[in-house]
């Protein structure tokens, strides 16, 4: 029969503690890493096209815009660009 000293107690405590330390960090690491692939897959994901509709909200600001600030001007340069052939 072994006699466990209290050398002994100590260093399979610091073990013990130090395999449960290691254990708690490889779960973390993994619960990172699943989420670091949520992230990138969801990158991935299509999304719903939100650029033309802010493209077309934004041109008509900046046209209520220019059309407060110039009328004329502004009236005559959209005239030209309807009456512009589409096909150049």
């Amino acid at each position: 029969m072994a006699v466990l000293s209290s050398g002994n107690l100590e260093r399979e405590s610091s073990d013990v503690h130090e395999w449960i330390s290691v254990e708690l960090s490889r779960g973390r690491n993994a619960d990172v890493m699943a989420e670091a692939e949520q992230r990138r897959l969801a990158r991935l994901a299509p999304r719903r096209a939100a650029w033309p509709v802010l493209r077309a909200r934004v041109a008509r600001r900046v046209f209520s815009f220019a059309l407060a600030l110039e009328r004329e001007e502004t009236w005559k340069a959209v005239w030209e660009k309807l009456e512009a052939p589409r096909h150049p």
